[in-house]
């Protein structure tokens, strides 16, 4: 699936991905291929993206992320690396 990660400042990443964990406003969620559609609020801390058994980190502050078609959204006040 693709990952896109931007910020105000600018595109912080775009990858195909196998997983993608990410820090919700109202806990941690898991995203994998075929998710339902869904928007929601993020929160403040990790996020988390597997691609071929290799995982990698940024830290999140706020923001939305958006699921839809196999295609993970995030619109972030703030990302930066691990």
């Amino acid at each position: 699936m693709k990952l896109s990660i931007v910020t105000p400042e600018k595109p912080v990443a775009s990858e195909e991905v196998d997983e993608v964990t990410v820090p919700g406003a109202l806990g941690e969620f898991g995203v994998l291929p075929g998710h339902t559609t869904f928007l929601t609020q993020m929160g403040e801390g990790t996020l988390t993206y597997k691609k071929g058994g290799q995982s990698c980190t940024l830290q999140i502050s706020g923001g939305f992320c958006e699921v839809r078609e196999d295609v993970v959204t995030l619109l972030a006040d703030q990302a930066t690396s691990s």
